[in-house]
């Protein structure tokens, strides 16, 4: 949508924190009368000042900032002559009192921040790392894993109730779980929450045992297991686009380019180097 007012993107991701709405907007002399969401908002502007009145109190959020709203409360948007820009997210309200269970707090409690504007540069960050990754991959594991670890930090350092318990030393039995149901499903997609049902470990207690472990988020490690299962079918003769797929890419270009880059040499070159070999 776009006009006067601005232009709107939104996507929804019906498999991602039981289903969110995500919202990319810049808004030009735009406003929103007194409303309220049944879900938990959670944005970060880009570009502006996102003026609105929650509550009873009116605030700004600057760029480089975090705006929330809490489900139920009432907020506003006010019109503003330069506008603003956005990346939000709509949250279910039990999707994220699961969140903030598995970092420690009441099982079922909604987090409650003191004010509906954070501001935090390193949680800023994450949280935007997580809405450009999900604008360009969709519900991926990597954009799940941005968006856990970025919502954890955003309750585990702002909402209301204390600190949340300090993480544990890396559990290697569980890291190598993981890592196990990443080798055996390497060409599928796999969520956290496949992962939680396959180990039985919380999402947050598992990603930081994998990362002590081997030093990469679960999804990385993923494309790492599909990068040496296509070169290994490169090496056996298989054509580019066949490895590509049967490795579990998206497509041939998306495997060139990660495969150029973690291996300095296009996989088009090693296939027609083992063509060659066979030939003579």
């Amino acid at each position: 949508m776009s006009g006067e007012t601005g232009s709107v993107r939104v996507w929804r991701a019906a498999g991602l924190f039981g289903g969110i709405d995500v919202l990319r907007a810049d808004y030009r002399r735009r406003s929103f009368a007194p409303h309220f969401h049944e879900d938990f908002t959670v944005g970060v502007v880009t570009r502006g000042t996102n003026r609105f009145r929650y509550g009873r109190a009116r605030l700004a959020a600057p760029a480089g900032t975090v705006c929330l709203a809490a489900p139920g409360e009432i907020h506003t948007g006010e019109a503003d002559e330069a506008g603003w820009s956005y990346w939000t997210a709509q949250i279910p309200a039990p999707a994220l009192a699961g969140l903030a269970s598995g970092l420690g707090r009441a099982p079922g409690a909604i987090p409650d921040f003191a004010s509906g504007v954070v501001e935090d540069t390193a949680v800023t960050a994450r949280l935007a790392a997580f809405f450009t990754v999900f604008a360009a991959e969709g519900p991926t594991l990597r954009a799940e894993e941005l968006g856990t670890e970025a919502l954890g930090a955003l309750i585990a350092r702002h909402a209301a109730g204390g600190r949340c318990a300090a993480p544990g030393r890396g559990d290697t039995r569980l890291a190598r779980l993981v890592r196990a149901v990443l080798a055996d499903r390497a060409p599928e997609p796999v969520t956290l929450a496949d992962l939680e049902e396959a180990t039985g470990a919380g999402r947050f207690r598992l990603l930081r045992a994998f990362r002590a472990a081997y030093g990469l988020p679960p999804h990385a490690f993923q494309v790492q297991m599909r990068l040496a299962r296509a070169r290994d079918l490169l090496r056996a003769g298989v054509g580019v686009a066949d490895a590509a797929a049967a490795a579990g890419f998206a497509d041939q270009a998306h495997m060139t380019r990660l495969f150029q880059r973690c291996y300095g040499l296009p996989p088009g070159r090693l296939s027609r180097a083992v063509m060659r070999h066979q030939g003579g």
